[in-house]
């Protein structure tokens, strides 16, 4: 839910700021790159926090059986959010994104912001693609009309404005969201710290 829901933030500002920069995604960066870098890199957090309640729903699973088998290899004892930390790792490794994250942005001018905005969006891109594969909450496409019928999984669609009876309910769908439906995460090797997004790097001289 709270993936969806910076997703939808992220579309609806960036939808509102190429309104103002008469639609041209360039000018808007020349412009104002900062807050839209900002808002390109929603999508991808919210990526990330809808895998983490994937693999928390996984975690759910396995939970259950493990009445029946031990399936944790010897000196792999899981930790808690794992998965999530697994994911951050893969994001790390590809576009930097703990870096971004801990940044003090204070330091650096719009220009430079939305210069490494680039880089960073280009690189956890290119991490997620082949591992992480979403699909829309709900079909069509936005600023169409739709119809939710009654029995709607009301964590999955988040209505604004006047909400009567128990539907069908009509209006202007303003982001499809995103549902995880697969996970592929980097296996673990026996003895790894899950805890180490990334090692220290060294140049020695």
């Amino acid at each position: 839910m709270i993936g969806i829901g910076c997703a939808g933030w992220a579309a609806l500002a960036l939808a509102r700021l190429l309104v103002e920069y008469h639609d041209d995604l360039a000018s808007a960066f020349r412009i104002a790159p900062f807050p839209t870098g900002t808002l390109i890199t929603g999508p991808v957090v919210a990526a990330w926090l809808a895998a983490l309640v994937a693999g928390a729903g996984r975690r759910v699973g396995a939970a259950a059986s493990e009445e029946r088998a031990d399936v944790t290899p010897p000196g792999r004892a899981s930790v808690p959010g794992e998965d999530g930390l697994r994911l951050l790792g893969v994001l790390q490794r590809g576009g930097r994104f703990v870096d971004f994250l801990e940044a003090d942005l204070r330091r650096y001018t719009d220009e430079e912001i939305g210069s490494a905005m680039r880089s960073v969006h280009a690189g956890c891109r290119s991490a997620l693609e082949g591992r992480l594969r979403l699909s829309p909450v709900l079909p069509g496409v936005e600023g169409e009309v739709v119809t939710v019928e009654p029995g709607f999984d009301p964590g999955a669609v988040h209505f604004t404005g006047q909400i009567r009876g128990e539907g069908p309910h009509r209006g202007m769908l303003r982001h499809a969201g995103w549902r995880a439906s697969a996970l592929k995460l980097p296996d673990r090797a026996k003895g790894d710290d899950p805890s180490l997004l990334a090692p220290a790097e060294i140049e020695v001289t």
